[in-house]
């Protein structure tokens, strides 16, 4: 999974090689185009546009999977609906984590209900 990088970071150091997006919407490495990256909820944080609606938390708020703007489809076949407890997910787990006897979902139903993988 690739890291999110805050505005100026990356590894935790100040990067060298970086420029401000049109509109202060970030910063991004200049040998990126600009259509692979997608900002999160906060502009000062970006992923990979390939990483939207993909079921994972990679924003960290879920904006890349839950924002309107990003309209997702819902959970594919391989997937559970359900609040999920386990951060790293926002609307959806994947079913090979139901009747795994870990809770993921707040509701349980990843235990109970879901028919599994």
């Amino acid at each position: 999974m690739n890291k999110i990088f805050p505005q100026g970071a990356v590894n935790g150091n100040v990067a060298t090689e970086i420029k401000s997006l049109p509109g202060g919407k970030g910063d991004v490495p200049q040998s990126l185009p600009s259509f692979l990256v997608a900002h999160c909820g906060d502009p000062t944080f970006w992923i990979y546009s390939d990483q939207r609606c993909d079921g994972i938390n990679s924003c960290g708020d879920c904006s890349d999977e839950l924002s309107p703007v990003t309209m997702c489809p819902s959970c594919g076949p391989g997937w559970w609906r359900c609040t999920p407890t386990v951060f790293k997910y926002c609307d959806c787990i994947p079913r090979s984590l139901c009747r795994d006897h870990v809770q993921h979902c707040s509701d349980w139903s990843d235990e109970y209900s879901c028919p599994g993988p």
